[in-house]
């Protein structure tokens, strides 16, 4: 297996981003500490320049192995579920913004936050989960055109009011029907959402992209009550060859966290 963790273009203070700063201070860093990749979390593709990264990523070796979506949900409120035409409209061209890059970098889209929420209202859940799933449909439409890989990932009941379980997800990618579009575990969120991590990844493994691995406080594995061992074991089993990626908090210290993800996921894979 391969290894990723995440980061993002400019500093942040909050959130499950492991590191922070221009990507020519990034790169060197991601290399450094032994990775394979890493995740790009982006407000707008804007931000970097792609013709620096992908000299960055021949430079060092290093693939960017997803664009996060995410921030346009939590810093603009720019999500698939709003009832705000115009918002969705806005969503749905930001995300096809992030698929132009993915495909200049080679990386996939993840689609978690930008989802959004369906609300309380249950005469108006029904509306806004089609207009949802529309407007993913039409992003991964577009994906498919260029060959770009969307990673739908299930959050838990606190960040997602609909989109919770692998199960949640299925449904969606069946729907769609289209063989680019792959859920993205996150160990996190299955810690509180699945009654059993390895059955439900088992369950789901041909529709399986990607993998997000955090102990049960989003810290690095092995800093929490996780069965990260169950975890790997059934990747292992399934024949997972793919990127675990570390989308953890940044504790005690952003290369501490990095560094003990690693290694201990590392030493479990030797010894099983």
């Amino acid at each position: 297996m391969k290894f990723s963790l995440s980061t993002a273009v400019s500093r942040v203070s909050s959130g499950p981003i492991l590191l922070g700063g221009p990507a020519h201070e990034v790169f060197p860093l991601v290399a450094e500490l032994g990775y394979d990749g890493l995740e790009l979390h982006l407000l707008h593709p804007n931000q970097v320049n792609r013709d620096e990264v992908r000299k960055l990523m021949s430079q060092y070796s290093l693939a960017v192995t997803t664009i996060g979506t995410g921030m346009a949900a939590g810093m603009e409120g720019l999500t698939f579920a709003d009832p705000d035409l115009e918002v969705r409209r806005q969503a749905v061209m930001r995300v096809k913004e992030q698929i132009e890059l993915a495909l200049f970098l080679g990386s996939a889209v993840i689609i978690g936050l930008v989802m959004g929420r369906l609300g309380n209202d249950s005469a108006d859940r029904p509306n806004r989960y089609d207009a949802a799933v529309g407007c993913l449909d039409e992003c991964c439409k577009v994906a498919a055109q260029r060959a770009v890989t969307v990673l739908l990932e299930p959050l838990n009941r606190y960040e997602s009011d609909y989109v919770n379980t692998v199960d949640d997800v299925l449904k969606i990618i069946r729907h769609i029907g289209l063989p680019n579009v792959k859920l993205l575990a996150d160990t996190f969120h299955m810690n509180i959402e699945e009654a059993n991590l390895a059955a439900s990844l088992k369950r789901v493994s041909p529709n399986l992209g990607f993998v997000h691995l955090a102990d049960s406080n989003r810290q690095a594995p092995g800093h929490g009550h996780l069965d990260i061992r169950g975890v790997l074991g059934a990747l292992r089993d399934m024949g997972y060859q793919e990127y675990l990626s570390f989308e953890i908090f940044p504790l005690p210290t952003p290369r501490q966290a990095a560094e003990d993800a690693i290694r201990f996921v590392k030493e479990i894979l030797s010894s099983l």
